[in-house]
């Protein structure tokens, strides 16, 4: 069998050795994806095959050393805690979900102390929310899942917060999770090792060019790769834009330079359904993902997705999802890592 190859003859001899050792504190929380943990790491282990000496250590971060149970039931051991002495270079949150306080505010003790030592701060998926929630991301620019985007824009307003695939502003740096943590951390290895590295490390990981930053994260919800009308896809933007404030259907078709009868006839050629049902799903939708992932009151939730008043929104959401907005809330919290098994029966 074939021995495998030496990755750091790929360099010249006198850049072998890495720079200088980088230590990463990865926390973990139960429910976690684990493809982001692990799609967040594997671009910086990789690194470590092109040295003599590794580039990074990785250390899993806990509330405690109890392995700690990801959304697909496999359990990672940490190997720190919250309450661990140690200074790390950059500290990144994965979660998926919200968590419980137990589990929360010794995070936030432990991410106030790494950003008071300047430590580069990482929020993966849910993960912006928590480091939001410590204040550490007040004026800064952010990004997570869409998902999660309509709940944390009305609770954070301090903080910017774009459709990015990804996000490096300073000394924080936001994703969404999945694939996305690949596109991250390659730029993080460019950053930390120069290009060169980071070409090596995407062809061993089998992964094509990364996205830029700014590429646009699709919401399936709204964004449909078969419509390939431009005047329907700048519709959708601008009816993703204006939520709290809806536009008229005159006004969108103004916008766009078409009369009212010709935008009508796009959406159902296209989408089959008038316009104003699609807005109204896309209100709808907003309005679902601040009930699974922010704690907005029903009051302010209305408000925020435009609608006149609280029985208009009841009656539309009933009919859109076939329950309350309570109860839609209420049976999320007692489920949330359903989503990632597959039960029989």
């Amino acid at each position: 069998m074939q021995a495998m190859m030496d990755k750091s003859s790929l360099l010249p001899p006198d850049q072998r050795v890495a720079p200088r050792l980088r230590r990463i504190g990865v926390c973990v929380s139960p429910s976690m994806s684990l493809s982001s943990a692990l799609l967040a790491c594997e671009p910086l282990r990789s690194v470590n095959r092109f040295y003599q000496q590794p580039a990074y250590r990785i250390d899993f971060v806990a509330a405690s050393r109890e392995p700690v149970t990801s959304g697909i039931g496999i359990a990672v051991e940490p190997t720190a805690t919250f309450d661990d002495d140690i200074a790390y270079d950059l500290v990144v949150v994965v979660s998926a979900y919200d968590q419980p306080e137990a589990f929360k505010k010794p995070l936030s003790r432990f991410l106030r102390r790494q950003a008071r030592r300047g430590v580069d701060l990482c929020g993966v998926d849910f993960g912006v929310v928590f480091m939001a929630e410590a204040g550490l991301l007040n004026g800064y620019r952010v990004t997570l899942h869409w998902e999660v985007m309509p709940a944390v824009v009305d609770r954070f307003p301090d903080v910017e917060v774009c459709d990015d695939v990804y996000v490096i502003d300073r000394n924080r740096l936001s994703c969404g999770g999945h694939l996305a943590c690949n596109d991250l951390f390659l730029a993080v290895v460019e950053r930390d090792q120069g290009p060169r590295i980071a070409r090596f490390v995407a062809a061993d990981i089998i992964y094509g060019p990364s996205r830029p930053a700014d590429t646009r994260q699709s919401n399936p919800l709204s964004w449909d790769p078969t419509i390939r009308n431009p005047h329907l896809r700048h519709a959708i933007d601008l009816m993703e834009e204006n939520i709290e404030s809806p536009l008229s259907i005159p006004q969108i078709a103004a916008e766009l330079g078409l009369s009212v009868r010709q935008l009508q006839l796009l959406s159902q050629q296209h989408f089959g359904e008038t316009l104003s049902n699609r807005y109204l799903d896309i209100r709808l939708n907003a309005a679902r993902h601040m009930l699974m992932y922010g704690d907005m009151s029903i009051t302010d939730i209305v408000a925020a997705t435009g609608f006149s008043s609280a029985s208009t929104f009841a009656r539309a959401f009933r009919k859109r999802f076939r329950t309350t907005a309570r109860a839609y809330r209420k049976a999320f919290t007692s489920r949330q890592a359903r989503p990632y098994f597959i039960h029989g029966g």
